[in-house]
């Protein structure tokens, strides 16, 4: 799957929530967005299967097949057209500078009685479970 901040921005480009991106978002990082978004819509409109894989994303954030087809197309996207490279690079870093002082763990599948679930940042010495 693309990375960390490739999802976070798909997700946001679906959602057209720019806080997904980032919690305190700059008004360069909300035009950059913007800007991004009309770039994908109108190269995605034309492209029927990127269409249904942002579509399919729209419908559900966490759909993991249509986060990747976006992520393919996206990054396909980003190989032709240098204006969306650009803006990509840009928002990386918004949703990286995010991540400065933060952790973030994302779970995927089901946690029951049995599983266990450990989350952590900056250990230093021994951990024993």
């Amino acid at each position: 799957m693309s990375d960390p901040a490739g999802i976070a921005i798909i997700t946001a480009i679906a959602t057209g929530t720019v806080q997904k991106i980032s919690d305190s978002v700059s008004d360069s990082t909300a035009e950059a967005f913007k800007s991004l978004c009309k770039k994908v819509f109108a190269r995605f409109r034309g492209l029927p299967e990127a269409q249904e894989a942002l579509d399919g994303v729209r419908l559900d954030s966490e759909d993991g097949s249509a986060l990747e087809a976006v992520a393919d197309h996206l990054h396909r996207a980003e190989q032709e057209d240098p204006e969306i490279a650009r803006l990509m690079a840009e928002l990386r870093r918004a949703v990286e500078d995010r991540g400065a002082g933060s952790v973030v763990n994302t779970v995927h599948g089901g946690v029951s009685d049995e599983a266990k679930v450990v989350q952590g940042r900056d250990f230093h010495g021994d951990l024993r479970l």
